[in-house]
């Protein structure tokens, strides 16, 4: 699958036309984290808006991917030296990776702890800034290799734009195996503009530090080589990216139940040896850590841009008096579990393709049902939108920004009326989409009835 730097037929003057309107990409969706903040809403969504316009313009005009992929890399590379103005993770990632550079793990200890153990360049300015100070490391071992990596480099400055370039670096290897997967599957190349240029997906990322499209990256490059029989080097890659994020365990279910005897066990094997290496070595500092309890607690304590759950809690306060989050969140997890299963288990069909149709089913589920669903939790969606065609997961990565107008409030409070504006518009588009792909099914059944 090649793509030249200009289309048959393509002029100087269109060449000129298509360089410009991927500056005007760049220019717009950089200008959100260049000039504003997390607090700015109101006068970022416009620019954010803007942003999404050029990549429609981009991905229906005929600019050459390669532009348009040029587009992508150079908005990152402009993000780099920009420090993250839409959230207060990163301090959280610098400090667990300057702990391991000074030799001692982030597991186990809280940030309260560290202040006496003067941990060089962790301070109390520092601290103040970290939005878990109270809460031990969630983050899994690959996640702090990229952490520890970047901490190695110094301030934290310095650390986050080395951070930065591993997770760009990281991209670029999966754009190389998303594009391939394109080709596998017989889809037009240029739907990778709707991943690789979606300005959630910049922004969230390299922008922001959001270590999803690591994840992604990883996933989709061991999904490449388990589909073309290559198990053990796939399982190898797929362990890296349960080990930066634990979410890809949600699809383990699909090989569980669909893969032959043989097959089944290399892939099962395989993975637990090698989840074992990144896991094992960390295992008594991750029980001490009570890691599965501050898992737990996001279950049963946090929230944030919710759908089903904020409903839920709603006639939860009704009968009881009081939010039910600790019942209702646990919950909700289970039941996302049950569909997962059933859904594993209704349809025998081991492909490439009824993967990705499997994963945007389950990870809709989970989304649908979670109690917190930040922005960058849309970029999984995304992905598995864009390989299994449907489209409501971009338009999620629209209104999903809406969230951000939260932060605008002073002192910060969830405006249930945002959150109401967010999920109403995107549950009209599915509903439309869905009655717009059963119809399609119906015409096409009916002309092949009727051509008998």
């Amino acid at each position: 699958m090649q793509s030249e730097a200009k289309q048959p037929g393509e002029t100087s003057a269109d060449s000129f036309k298509y360089i410009l309107l991927c500056l005007s990409f760049v220019f717009s969706v950089t200008s959100i984290e260049v000039f504003f903040g997390q607090k700015d809403f109101f006068t970022v969504f416009p620019f954010y808006s803007l942003s999404f316009l050029l990549l429609l313009v981009l991905y229906f005009s005929k600019c050459s991917i390669r532009y348009a992929i040029g587009a992508g890399i150079l908005a990152r590379i402009v993000l780099i030296f920009i420090f993250p103005g839409f959230s207060d993770d990163v301090f959280r990632f610098y400090w667990d990776g300057r702990l391991i550079v000074s030799g001692i793990s982030p597991y186990g200890i809280l940030p309260s702890d560290v202040l006496g153990m003067k941990v060089p360049l962790l301070n109390e300015a520092i601290f103040e800034k970290l939005n878990s100070q109270n809460y031990y490391t969630i983050y899994p071992p690959v996640n702090q290799v990229y952490f520890a990596l970047g901490a190695y480099f110094g301030g934290i400055k310095f650390a986050v734009a080395a951070m930065k370039i591993l997770v760009l670096a990281t991209e670029l290897i999966g754009l190389y195996y998303l594009l391939k997967t394109f080709h596998r599957l017989e889809i037009n190349s240029r739907y990778v503009i709707l991943y690789f240029l979606n300005p959630l997906v910049i922004l969230e990322g390299v922008g922001n530090l959001h270590f999803e499209v690591v994840m992604i990256a990883l996933l989709c490059t061991s999904m490449y080589f388990i589909f073309n029989e290559k198990i053990i080097k796939g399982t190898c890659i797929l362990a890296l990216s349960i080990g930066v994020k634990l979410l890809p365990l949600m699809l383990l279910p699909y090989f569980f139940f669909k893969m032959s005897g043989k097959q089944k066990n290399i892939f099962f094997l395989s993975l637990t040896f090698f989840l074992s290496i990144i896991f094992l070595p960390l295992w008594h500092d991750l029980a001490s850590s009570s890691f599965l309890d501050s898992i737990d607690l996001y279950f049963r304590k946090f929230e944030f841009n919710a759908s089903v759950y904020y409903l839920w809690r709603y006639l939860g306060e009704l009968i009881s008096g009081y939010n039910l989050i600790k019942y209702v969140g646990p919950g909700l997890a289970l039941i996302t579990i049950l569909i997962n299963m059933v859904t594993a288990l209704k349809d025998k069909t081991y492909s490439i393709q009824s993967f990705f149709n499997y994963g945007l089913l389950v990870w809709t589920m989970y989304l649908l049902l979670a109690t917190t669903v930040h922005p960058w939790y849309i970029i999984s969606l995304l992905f598995f939108g864009v390989l299994s065609g449907f489209r409501y997961p971009m338009v999620w990565s629209y209104l999903v920004f809406i969230s951000y107008a939260n932060y605008s409030n002073v002192p910060y409070f969830e405006n249930l009326w945002y959150i109401a504006l967010e999920y109403v518009l995107l549950t009209a588009f599915i509903l439309w989409e869905f009655n717009s792909e059963f119809s399609l099914m119906v015409n096409k059944a009916f002309k092949k009835v009727t051509s008998l």
